[in-house]
């Protein structure tokens, strides 16, 4: 009996650590306008917009797109952006900062993410998603 309960104790911590390797776009109510850019540090990755010209707030999430390093390969690559609209309607891109930005991030196994073609014909992947979580990722590299 002791065994069984052992072994199920490390199956819910290795399926608890699963869970929170991975991560999602942040969710529009997390993100906050601060010195003329929307941005928000969610689970150690600092996001931050490009810059705004007026006050205004995050409304509602578009979807996202992952740029894979190699050829059609979901297991590495990059998170380029997650993609909004504000409460005036204007169109609102959040990328990972440089600063402590990611080295590597993989594609979780979720049918939300389809592969498409950028305007240069390069491979990207496309999450048409209204829920930041369905357009999941994992960070797998990190710089020191």
């Amino acid at each position: 009996m002791f065994k069984q309960l052992m072994c199920l104790l490390l199956l819910m911590i290795s399926v608890a650590a699963q869970a929170r390797a991975e991560q999602g776009c942040p969710y529009p109510l997390m993100i906050k306008q601060v010195d003329g850019h929307f941005e928000v540090v969610d689970k150690n990755v600092l996001w931050q917009s490009q810059k705004v010209e007026s006050r205004d707030f995050i409304d509602l999430f578009i979807g996202a797109v992952f740029t894979p390093s190699k050829g059609q390969e979901r297991q590495s690559g990059y998170m380029d952006r997650c993609v909004y609209r504000s409460g005036k309607g204007d169109v609102v891109t959040l990328r990972p900062s440089p600063l402590g930005m990611p080295t590597s991030m993989s594609l979780t196994d979720t049918l939300y993410w389809r592969l498409d073609t950028d305007l240069f014909g390069l491979p990207v992947y496309l999450c048409e998603e209204r829920q930041p979580d369905n357009c999941a990722f994992k960070v797998t590299g990190k710089k020191p």
